[in-house]
Formats: C-alpha cells, structure tokens, sequence
C-alpha cells in the first residue's frame, strides 16, 4: 500500500510539473510574440532612418564636376 501510495504522490507531483511547465511556454510564447513584434517595429524604423540619410547625403554632398557640367550642357 506504501508503494502505490508513493507512486500516486510521485504521479501527482509529475502532473503539477507538467501543468507548471506548459503554463511557462503559455507565457514564453507570448513574450516571443512581443518580442517579434517590437524587432519588425525596430527593423521599420532602421530603414526609414536609412533611406533617410542616403536621401540627406544626397542632398548635402557637394555637386560633382560632371553633373555641374552636364547641367550647363542641356541648358
């Protein structure tokens, strides 16, 4: 009797750990979420600050020789 009484206990203590741990992967899977989230929200805003100093360089670097002389050409 000691030994089934042992083994429901162990049975009992195994399905509280089980219940625990898929409790910690409800919650883990979540935080993935959010976590995934908020990268592609960073990603965006890597790009759009990207294109935008690629677009300001363009705007601030000095003309070069060829386009000052093609520019005189056309007009």
């Amino acid at each position: 009797m000691k030994e089934l009484d042992a083994l429901q206990q162990e049975f009992e203590r195994w399905r509280f750990r089980r219940k625990e741990l898929e409790g910690d992967l409800r919650e883990l899977s979540r935080e993935e979420h959010d976590v995934l989230k908020e990268l592609a929200r960073v990603e965006g805003q890597i790009s759009y600050y990207d294109s935008l100093e690629s677009d300001m360089k363009r705007e601030l670097e000095p003309p070069r020789l060829s386009d000052l002389l093609s520019s005189l050409r056309k007009r």
